[in-house]
């Protein structure tokens, strides 16, 4: 983003705190977006009033009847009429003739020396020993140049040689002569038609009609038009053209009953009855407060019911450019007078498909208000306007499917009616009928409007549409296709928490679709480096082992949402899917640090940012309800839980840990919210990981299985990850490194690497033996030396 993009640049080279000026740009960018809203919004508002009056005659346009006599109310001395000037500017530019070059006489030989080869090449056919009458016709009639009928190439090859050579003399003769005149392209035909005069009366018609065939098809322009002596010569004439009017006090301008034309619009502009005697300065005061008002009120909402938006300077700048769209579109079917027309709950259905119904309402209400105030104090069309927003905003639901567009479009149109039927009582039964069929046609364009306007935005701004959702949410999707075949693990597990993350959050009412579509991507960025997540690993082989450097593990590992983020942005995903990868694991810090801390024996040798997820902490209710999602199936699939309790546990666990670690404070969710989560993944995990029965010749592999070490052994845990509470962000590139070339790994326990498990803080930095939390089997906490083996038991 361009605020972005200047914050660095001042940081680069003046120093300036990235934050602070990130403040700054975005305080300055959303200060002059809204008082161009308000400049622009004034201005359509106030310019019916202001720009053409008030009376009758400052609203008359071209082509209107004059209602009355209208006089000059001054002397208006001679002055040069543009219109009339230029009406006979016209008429004299198209007296003027054209201007031609000379006859080219390389024309008339090229044409000649055609016309050579061609009759040399018929004499060829006509003495073709070997030819059939039929192939020397068909030839004939191919000849490029000429257009030969079957009756003229019938008769060429019916003469004997001595009338064929006379004629191929004639047609030279006369080609040569014709050619030597001047021949544009405009006498071109009246040429060709005194073609036959000028053949020989030796001929007989037989024998003219053959010559006229070929001459006429190689008699061509010779004399070509001269464009730019033609155009000064229109343009010297014109230049001599100057029509001046006068009028004088009390002269009639236009009668009552005539039309308006141009000639007369454009006295009436200059006698100064087209602009108001006064108030201006008054209504554009008017429309000025009007316009403040509605977006401070639109502002502060939006704040309130749908904070998410103002995080979000481009979906904001769509919907007031929308907004701005449609009451321009009002002003307009004011000017032609087909307001009642004019679809204007468009602009409802385009903010419930695009943002949610909430937003679309007090957008209709604005609306209202200015459209009322534009059309001279119109209660009627400020309840007009509302009342088919309104239903539209509250009869939408889902915007996914082209026909659910159509059914709150004929509900607008019937709720049109009936305002027209509140406020047109007194009208002629003519006027009520014409008005009702503006009022039904108003609700279906305002449907198809909203599908063709929802389709350029979704294009345009590459928006999570409900359309966009279905896109790509097909198997299909060549990025979700490489997440399969490169990891296929991965791929299962997203699959898995969008299954999730669908129910929880229709559970609580957010963005159900946006959440299931988004967890398919969530976790593109571990195609980099797949095997180095368990979920993609095979027989339990585990590359970290031998990397056998925590730093480098951490980079690996935070490298999925740093890659995924750089996927989203060259598959143009829709920019809330970017916040989804980078969000669902918040600031987080990674297990490895706890082992660096261990190798190094003092934390302050370690810095925790290089095991820090970059974040930012879930900002919406969706993100959030997709990090707990990803987390408890990625506990839960590495725990192996053999009984519900114990699934339970484990989803209480994880979420606690997020509540207690700050995970969630930015996201909006309430502990309503969290607990219905809580249920939803509980129920469904349970779903998946029920127990199984047991069937013959289990009991070996059972017994196999408990020779295993056990989960909480250092060759399983290095694989392992679990979060620290966020700390303070620190500015700085952040290290990240791709492993090529995958060393020989020893065999761990398979576990999701990236599946957020409970975290452990950070190591005391005091010396001696210390309490460390730990969670056992039963996950309730229990406390171990610091001294201790941290390989045995950790974090089962």
């Amino acid at each position: 983003m361009m605020v972005n993009w200047l914050a660095d640049l001042l940081q680069r080279f003046f120093r300036v705190p990235s934050a602070r000026t990130r403040r700054g740009l975005w305080i300055t960018g959303t200060a002059l977006a809204a008082a161009l809203f308000v400049l622009m919004t004034t201005i359509l508002v106030a310019f019916d009033s202001v720009f053409l009056g008030a009376n009758n005659i400052a609203v008359l346009r071209v082509d209107d009847i004059a209602p009355q006599d209208i006089r000059a109310p001054v002397d208006l001395p001679s002055y040069v009429s543009l219109v009339l000037t230029e009406q006979q500017r016209e008429r004299v530019r198209e007296s003027v003739a054209e201007v031609y070059y000379l006859p080219d006489p390389g024309v008339s030989r090229q044409q000649t020396e055609l016309a050579r080869q061609i009759l040399n090449y018929i004499t060829n056919i006509r003495r073709d020993a070997f030819g059939t009458p039929e192939q020397k016709l068909h030839d004939l009639q191919q000849i490029t140049h000429l257009d030969l009928s079957d009756e003229i190439a019938g008769d060429i090859l019916a003469l004997d040689d001595q009338t064929w050579s006379d004629a191929g003399e004639q047609v030279t003769s006369i080609l040569e002569r014709v050619m030597q005149g001047e021949i544009r392209e405009s006498n071109l035909p009246s040429i060709r038609a005194q073609l036959p005069t000028q053949v020989s009366v030796r001929f007989d018609d037989d024998m003219a009609q053959v010559i006229v065939a070929i001459v006429k098809d190689l008699v061509r322009p010779n004399t070509l038009l001269n464009p730019d002596a033609t155009e000064q010569a229109r343009n010297e004439a014109a230049a001599q053209v100057e029509v001046r009017r006068s009028f004088e006090r009390g002269q009639i301008v236009v009668r009552a009953g005539e039309r308006i034309d141009a000639a007369a619009y454009e006295a009436l502009e200059r006698l100064g009855l087209l602009e108001p005697a006064d108030r201006r300065l008054g209504e554009i005061f008017r429309a000025l407060l009007a316009s403040v008002l509605v977006m401070v009120i639109t502002g502060l909402y939006i704040a309130h019911f749908s904070p998410a938006l103002l995080r979000s300077p481009n979906m904001l700048v769509l919907l007031g450019a929308v907004f701005l769209i449609i009451l321009f579109g009002m002003r307009l079917s004011g000017i032609y007078g087909q307001i009642y027309l004019f679809p204007t709950a468009a602009l409802a259905l385009l903010y419930v498909a695009v943002v949610g119904p909430s937003t679309a309402v007090i957008g209709t209400l604005s609306l209202a208000i200015l459209v009322g105030l534009m059309q001279n104090n119109s209660l009627e069309m400020a309840f007009l306007v509302a009342a088919g927003g309104l239903m539209a905003s509250l009869t939408l639901r889902r915007a996914e499917r082209l026909n659910s567009f159509f059914m709150p479009g004929l509900l607008v149109g019937i709720s049109n009616v009936a305002i027209v039927a509140i406020f047109y009582q007194g009208l002629s039964d003519a006027n009520v009928i014409e008005m009702v069929i503006y009022s039904l046609l108003n609700g279906i364009l305002a449907a198809t409007v909203a599908l063709g306007g929802l389709y350029v935005v979704t294009q345009l701004f590459n928006l999570p549409t409900g359309l966009k959702l279905i896109e790509l949410s097909q198997p299909n999707q060549p990025l979700l296709q490489r997440l399969l075949r490169e990891a296929p693990g991965t791929y299962q597990h997203s699959l898995q928490v969008a299954n999730l993350g669908e129910q929880a959050a229709h559970a609580i009412g957010a963005n159900a679709d946006l959440v299931r579509v988004a967890a398919l991507y969530h976790d593109i960025g571990k195609m980099v480096n797949a095997p180095f997540f368990t979920e993609n690993q095979v027989e339990g082989l585990n590359p970290h082992d031998a990397l056998d450097d925590p730093a480098r593990s951490a980079d690996i590992i935070i490298g999925h949402v740093i890659e995924g983020e750089k996927m989203a942005r060259q598959y143009r995903l829709p920019a809330r899917f970017r916040d989804f990868i980078m969000e669902h694991h918040g600031t987080q810090v990674l297990y490895f640090y706890q082992q660096a801390v261990e190798r190094a024996g003092d934390d302050e040798e370690v810095d925790v940012e290089l095991f820090t997820y970059p974040g930012p902490r879930p900002r919406t209710r969706e993100t959030a309800v997709l990090m707990i999602a990803d987390s408890c199936e990625a506990a839960v699939r590495s725990r192996k839980p053999t009984r519900k309790q114990e699934i339970a546990d484990t989803v209480q666990q994880i979420i606690e840990i997020k509540q207690r670690t700050g995970q969630l404070d930015d996201s909006g969710l309430t502990l309503n919210d969290i607990k219905t989560v809580r249920r939803i993944i509980t129920d469904m995990l349970q779903a998946v990981f029920h127990p199984r029965i047991s069937y013959p010749g289990q009991a070996q592999s059972i017994e196999r299985d408990k020779e295993r070490p056990p989960a909480g052994h250092a060759a399983d845990e290095t694989n392992r990850k679990t979060e620290l509470p966020p700390l303070p962000d620190v500015d700085g590139p952040r290290r990240f490194v791709q492993t090529r070339e995958i060393p020989p790994a020893k065999p761990v326990l398979e576990e999701d690497d990236n599946s957020p498990l409970p975290e452990v803080p950070p190591l005391p930095r005091s010396s001696g033996e210390q309490p460390i939390l730990r969670l056992n089997d039963n996950g309730t906490e229990t406390k171990k030396s610091e001294k201790e083996d941290l390989t045995k038991g950790q974090l089962d």
